[in-house]
């Protein structure tokens, strides 16, 4: 992750700027492992700091679970950036930034704090934002090129990728793997996105004021 202090924070320390990192880096490892729920205690013991510590920097729970969300969108950008420089066409972009937000849903990392009702954080909303501009993009690319079906738009992708399974944890103590549903299930999801497209969807599509509301009363962001 490229942050490295707070979003919108005011410069900090060459010490205050690691142990933000250290915050966000055990954050996003325990957040993987066992989900949001977990508590702030666990994150403080991973990241080897004291609680005063962390709540200098994130006064609660919520501000460190917006700014590993921010940190996971700001990354979906640039892994879409480099996607649509790098790959020959815009669907082998289009399934490669799919393929990455299956990934971070999978492993537990996606904005989870339930029961939430007040607004997002200015910066969570702006990340949020040109993610979305750049998803709506690529999706446009793929629609002229003839490869993605013409009758989905970017909201109903994003409800689409956060219906995706999280991982599910194999028998360690067998030494079994662990097992993960979500490469099959996005297989199905890219296949009924293919142009043309066999069905033809119910109307209206999602809109954004849907989006918001979804993520707000679900996940809490």
């Amino acid at each position: 992750m490229s942050e490295i202090a707070p979003s919108g924070a005011r410069p900090q320390r060459a010490d205050a700027r690691e142990n933000v990192r250290q915050i966000l880096r055990a954050a996003r490892a325990v957040f993987a492992e066992r989900g949001f729920e977990v508590s702030i205690e666990e994150v403080a013991r991973r990241s080897g700091l004291g609680m005063g510590t962390i709540y200098r920097h994130f006064p609660n729970k919520h501000a460190l679970v917006e700014e590993v969300a921010i940190g996971h969108m700001r990354e979906t950008s640039e892994v879409l950036a480099r996607a649509v420089d790098e790959e020959p066409d815009a669907w082998s972009a289009f399934t490669r930034v799919m393929r990455h937000m299956a990934e971070v849903r999978s492993s537990q990392m996606f904005p989870v704090s339930r029961r939430r009702t007040t607004e997002s954080g200015p910066a969570l909303v702006a990340a949020r934002d040109a993610l979305l501009a750049d998803l709506e993009d690529l999706m446009d690319r793929a629609q002229r090129e003839g490869a993605l079906r013409t009758d989905v738009n970017t909201y109903d992708l994003v409800l689409m990728m956060a219906s995706l399974p999280s991982r599910i944890p194999g028998d360690e103590a067998a030494g079994d793997l662990t097992v993960d549903l979500t490469g099959r299930q996005l297989s199905v999801l890219l296949d009924g996105l293919r142009a043309p497209g066999a069905e033809r969807l119910p109307t209206p599509a999602a809109t954004r004021p849907d989006l918001d509301e979804f993520f707000r009363t679900r996940f809490g962001v």
